[in-house]
Order: C-alpha cells, then sequence, then structure tokens
C-alpha cells in the first residue's frame, strides 16, 4: 500500500508548484472554488470533507470539498479560503495553499477552481449549520486503494455519463466532488 507521508507531501507541493492549472473561460457560468484540506493527522495525512445540508437548494445531503461562490473581483484563492472558513472554520491563518487544480464546469453552470491546501494544525471545526451538516476526515491512504474508485454511469437528462465513487466507511463520495478526488489523487499518486 503506498504511504502519503511527509516526504510524498514535499514532493506533491513540487509537483503541483510546476505545473500551470487549465483555467477555463467561460464568463457566462457561475465562479466557484473550492479547497482540497489536508489535515495532518497522527503522523499521516486526511482529507477533510462535509456534507452538505439537507435544506440546501443545491446538492442538499451531498459530501463535497469547502467551497462554494466567487464574489465580484474576489481572487478564486481568496474565495476558496473564505469559504472554508466560513463553512468548517478553519482560519485563513492555518490554511497554506500548494496548488491549484484544472478547472471543471458542473452540470448545474457552475465553473470550479479547486485548490490544495495544507492545514497547519489540528483546529476546532465550527460547522455552518444552515451549509454543512457534518464534517469528515478520509486517510489519503485509504483513497489510494487499488479497489478505488469505482467507475459507474449515473443518469442524467436521460444520458448516462461514466463517475467516480470513492467509498470509505459509510461515506460515499462521488459527483463533482468524485471528479476533483480523482483528478488530486492523480498528483498524489505521482508524489508516493
Amino acid at each position: 500500500m503506498p504511504r502519503f507521508d511527509v516526504a510524498a507531501l514535499v514532493r506533491l507541493r513540487a509537483i503541483l508548484g510546476a505545473r500551470p492549472a487549465i483555467a477555463i473561460d467561460a464568463p457566462t457560468l457561475k465562479r466557484a472554488a473550492v479547497l482540497i484540506p489536508i489535515v495532518p493527522n497522527d503522523g499521516g495525512w486526511n482529507l477533510l470533507f462535509s456534507r452538505r445540508s439537507a435544506n440546501l437548494a443545491a446538492h442538499s445531503g451531498q459530501i463535497a470539498f469547502p467551497g462554494g461562490g466567487v464574489e465580484a473581483d474576489e481572487p478564486l484563492e481568496a474565495a476558496a479560503v473564505r469559504e472554508a472558513h466560513e463553512e468548517v472554520g478553519i482560519g485563513a491563518e492555518h490554511i497554506e495553499l500548494i496548488g491549484r487544480l484544472d478547472d471543471l464546469v458542473t452540470n448545474s453552470g457552475f465553473l470550479v477552481a479547486p485548490f490544495v491546501g495544507i492545514i497547519d494544525e489540528r483546529v476546532d471545526y465550527v460547522l455552518q449549520a444552515s451549509e454543512v451538516e457534518e464534517v469528515f476526515e478520509v486517510p489519503i491512504e485509504a483513497l489510494l486503494s487499488p479497489s478505488q474508485p469505482e467507475v459507474r454511469y449515473v443518469a442524467f437528462r436521460d444520458k448516462k455519463y461514466p463517475a467516480y465513487f470513492y467509498r470509505h466507511e459509510q461515506y460515499e463520495i462521488w459527483g463533482l466532488t468524485g471528479r476533483i478526488l480523482k483528478h488530486f489523487l492523480d498528483f498524489v499518486w505521482r508524489s508516493v
């Protein structure tokens, strides 16, 4: 089983720092940014996920990375950091951004910029109850299992599309978050 340790994190930082992200120019789409938080845990590293509140109009109950809409004239990376603070209580002073992944377009009309950030220490998560129902962490090694991801076809507007599904304990991560996670783990694989 591959080990994602401090040396792998150093390599990941170098890999992400050496490549420009693919930025899509689509001014008609709504801009959003997410943070992929890498959290230290007993000498290892976890990823932080949230389950969106069931009462939200869009993507309710789904598993996501912290993130949301970009405000007017707000830099994308600032939006990712702000949303992480608002949704789960991680202050900007605890986040070190180490790279940006390629833009993704969602079925719901968002253009999403994912940012990878190292959280420098364990923090007490403070959930914005109106948006986040719960948070949980998954060890990066668990996501590198040969059985991950499972590819399933999901129906959307009378067509079937392949989607990545990652399982951990009772959680199933898929949809946009599964796509972002797959892209991120492709770089992790190069670092381990």
